[in-house]
């Protein structure tokens, strides 16, 4: 679990934020016809179809090379959320993995299985129904208890983090984690983006409509599940280009410098108390 600050830049959310509103407002008569302007939350279906700015933020230059370093070339995306959490009781079960149910492969031991990304367009306030973590669950075998936690009574136990407008998360999905309360008067948008790889199958909310016209690279036709060299196996499916290596070896650099950043960060806060 890493806390990204500033992944989004102030012209990057400029586009974001108009956006999404306009995904809200063309949604929001059909949610009070259909009673789920009562739920604490609700998903805009097919974001990816609403502005070209959801379709970037997939292989977001600033994070994507991390991504690339952590599941490698064989990457795709595999499920686009919009969320609207509002003032509420969480909608999520408490301290959950999102992969306990997989068969065929335990997590706690494939670490690169999966990753998942959350972007923040907006200032979260610490009651805002904020991401929390449990250190190190993401090792845990499938099946594993979840533990019994209060975010209060049990503060020291758990990672709480509280994003700026621009920052992401990104996490191992198999780390127990939940959306907490939102005890605040105001509504929490984000953006979920989960990773995995080309073999597995993605949802349709990870594939625009207009792949013609938005999938014109190779990382993006393979990031939308399209397979670039028919005779090619899905297991050796890799980001391709004329020059391969240099593109991947490149990519993975960029992600080693990124993870290298991201560890000076939390060197200092823990050399600093904070």
């Amino acid at each position: 679990m890493v806390h990204l600050p500033g992944v989004l830049d102030s012209a990057f959310l400029a586009r974001l934020r108009p956006a999404f509103d306009r995904a809200v407002a063309k949604r929001a008569q059909n949610w009070l016809a259909s009673g789920d302007a009562a739920q604490p939350s609700f998903d805009i279906p097919s974001i990816l179809d609403e502005d070209d700015v959801f379709v970037d933020l997939a292989d977001l230059p600033a994070l994507f090379p991390l991504l690339v370093e952590i599941l490698g070339s064989d990457i795709q995306l595999l499920v686009v959320s919009a969320r609207l959490f509002r003032p509420s009781k969480t909608f999520v079960p408490p301290w959950h993995s999102d992969l306990d149910t997989v068969q065929g492969v335990d997590p706690g031991h494939c670490t690169c299985f999966m990753s998942k990304v959350h972007f923040y367009p907006e200032d979260l306030i610490p009651e805002q129904g904020c991401l929390a973590f449990v250190p190190g669950s993401h090792r845990y075998p499938i099946g594993h208890p979840r533990p019994i936690l209060d975010q209060e009574q049990d503060a020291g136990l758990i990672r709480k983090i509280v994003p700026k407008a621009g920052d992401a998360v990104l996490f191992n999905p198999h780390i127990f984690h939940m959306c907490l309360d939102n005890r605040s008067p105001y509504e929490r948008r984000s953006l979920i983006y989960t990773y995995g790889h080309f073999w597995m199958k993605n949802y349709p909310s990870a594939i625009p409509r207009e792949l013609d016209r938005l999938a014109t690279t190779p990382q993006r036709k393979q990031l939308f599940g399209i397979r670039h060299r028919p005779s090619q196996d899905y297991f050796g499916q890799c980001l391709p280009s004329q020059g391969i290596k240099e593109e991947v070896d490149g990519l993975l650099r960029d992600g080693r410098k990124l993870l290298s950043k991201v560890k000076d960060i939390y060197l200092d806060r823990l050399t600093s108390g904070g």
